[in-house]
């Protein structure tokens, strides 16, 4: 027992030097060290998670909007600690091109990526199905267009505009660019005339590897990207992502063992593998620097008009006139040779084949709420009004944050060390991070979601500061405004950690609601909570000791961010797919 109390001082100490010997700690989560040195706690506050999901607010104080957000280039970016705490060797390389400033991108188009494997499943090394070659080229078209999706849905939640993929795909489509030879062949400068960019991302992901060693599994995604102007044809920013998620539980005592493997085991589940993509395109996407220029101009007064959003039958003519040009020999150039091949050359890629279920693909199972030992559950009602309306273009307003008001809640206890103005601007980056998200995921759905950047130029022009001005103005006018069909409230419910030893968990809850602009019904409502947990059973004192530390390293700002983009994945897959504005049926 000794030995057991040196152990837990040991991991008190390290738990304190991860959270402060780096630079770019997210302020919200800086507050674990509180797990263990604070006395500054606040018995008398009320437990966020038992508050309800109504979007209607309480009567407490009005919440400032549109402050400064705190670590908007760093939150969900992992660092050296992150990659030493989860035994990652994976890494992120980025190469920025020397005049990126002078051509930085105002609109992006997300090519079609390409899968540079076979297709089939393997673990090991070992490939253990056999698919037919077409079955094998859908599913390599599947890979491509998952990674694809998700990328184009964090890029969407920047500062960037970017052109819808159904959009692309028509326009490649019409122009019988169907393979990977045909769209290499074209040159950026014609891609960019075709689809309205001034940049284009092409992308190649590398095959997925799983790997099982008893006490120890992990999934393996690898992806590259090139930002390439479509002005110049030169490259603006290229990176490659390794992104590893691992499971080691090392245990010395043989009932322990036998628990570990089979725990490890359930690492190697499908949920997994799209958490590994989606960390892959978010650390790729974060680091894409920001514009040193606006996207959107910001209005002083509401005397100005706010302009508003290009219609959709705006982009359909412009993408007419674009599919009426015909090519000529000097569009055309030699592929590419962007990456340097390995190993045996494959056949080149075909692209809009059947793709497999994308929806499927981003909800957890009943087997995975189970395993992951998470309580939450999702809502969704929706409005017979929805059939008739039928919203085709959306905007995201500002949410609310009504779970923290500026605090850590630890096990159920608000814990403060701010000041008024610092909790203020804390909610509205708690509650912002959220908004970011939902828009990512739901671009990843192909609804027309109008750049966050506009939308609050628009309504800051119009003289919105603070909540009640939010909820003083009618759906219609709002509509009016931003020139949209539907707009989206949302607010954040709860979010917390919770630390007991041998399990740890971040939690975080929303709830949104689609509202028309046309008549200000309801037509959509899901709320729901993820929690991110972390449960290591042991029994030998030497194995709880290490049960103890590896979960409570599980509560850092990577965590967070990990149970923020599966609350609003979750939230963004019960969305009806008519809402969509993609031909192709995803569910």
């Amino acid at each position: 027992m000794q030995l057991f109390s040196r152990l837990t001082f040991v991991h008190f100490l390290l738990v304190f030097f991860a959270f402060c010997s780096t630079e770019h700690v997210s302020s919200l989560f800086a507050y674990n060290i509180s797990l263990f040195l604070s006395t500054s706690i606040q018995p008398n506050s009320t437990l966020s998670s038992n508050q309800s999901t109504s979007l209607a607010t309480t009567k407490a104080e009005d919440q400032p909007l549109f402050l400064q957000e705190e670590g908007l280039t760093s939150h969900g970016k992992k660092h050296w600690y992150d990659y030493l705490i989860e035994a990652d060797p994976g890494a992120c390389k980025i190469q920025i091109a020397a005049d990126y400033e002078q051509n930085v991108p105002q609109r992006i188009a997300v090519l079609p990526f390409l899968e540079k494997g076979s297709g089939k499943f393997s673990i090991n090394g070992v490939k253990i199905d056999n698919r037919d070659k077409d079955n094998l080229e859908s599913w390599r078209w599947t890979i491509a267009q998952r990674v694809r999706r998700v990328f184009f849905g964090f890029l969407a939640s920047r500062e960037f505009e970017v052109v819808p993929l159904s959009i692309i795909d028509q326009v490649l489509q019409a122009k019988n660019i169907r393979t990977e030879v045909s769209l290499q062949s074209i040159k950026p400068e014609v891609l960019g005339k075709w689809l309205g960019a001034d940049a284009l991302v092409y992308g190649e992901v590398f095959p997925y590897q799983r790997f099982y060693m008893i006490m120890g599994s992990g999934i393996r995604v690898l992806l590259s990207i090139k930002i390439i102007s479509s002005r110049t044809g030169k490259v603006l920013f290229s990176g490659s992502v390794n992104r590893n998620l691992l499971d080691i539980n090392p245990r010395f005592d043989p009932v322990d063992i036998g628990i570990s493997s089979v725990l490890t085991l359930t690492n190697l589940r499908d949920i997994n593998l799209k958490r590994a993509e989606d960390e892959a395109c978010r650390e790729l996407v974060l680091r894409i620097p920001l514009s040193p220029r606006k996207a959107y101009p910001v209005f002083g007064n509401t005397t100005q008009f706010a302009p508003k959003a290009l219609l959709s039958k705006e982009t359909d003519a412009s993408t007419e006139v674009n599919l009426s040009t015909s090519l000529s020999e000097r569009d055309f150039i030699k592929p590419p040779k962007a990456w340097e091949a390995n190993g045996k050359k494959l056949e080149p890629q075909r692209f809009f084949l059947e793709e497999k279920q994308f929806v499927a693909h981003s909800k957890k199972k009943t087997m995975d709420y189970v395993i992951e030992m998470d309580p939450s559950r999702f809502q969704r009602i929706a409005s017979p009004f929805l059939a008739i309306e039928q919203p085709k273009t959306f905007a995201l307003l500002p949410f609310i944050e009504e779970a923290t008001k500026g605090k850590f809640i630890l096990n159920g206890i608000p814990l403060s060390f701010r000041s008024k103005e610092k909790r203020d601007q804390l909610r509205w980056t708690i509650a912002n991070r959220l908004r970011r998200g939902v828009a990512c995921y739901l671009a990843q759905r192909d609804l027309a979601i109008q750049s966050l950047e506009l939308t609050d130029s628009i309504l800051k022009a119009h003289g919105w500061k603070k909540l009640s001005d939010m909820l003083a103005t009618d759906p219609i006018t709002v509509g009016d405004w931003l020139g949209v069909d539907c707009v989206i409230y949302g607010k954040v419910t709860s979010m917390m950690s919770i630390y007991s030893l041998m399990y740890a968990a971040c939690t975080v809850g929303i709830s949104v609601k689609f509202v028309s602009t046309k008549s200000s019904k309801t037509l959509v409502e899901v709320s729901g909570s993820r929690t991110e947990s972390s449960f290591a059973p042991a029994f030998d004192p030497l194995d709880i000791a290490i049960s103890s530390l590896t979960t409570a390293l599980l509560i850092r700002d990577v965590t967070f961010r990990r149970a923020e983009d599966e609350v609003c994945r979750e939230i963004a897959a019960r969305i009806p797919s008519s809402m969509s504005q993609s031909t192709v049926e995803t569910n």
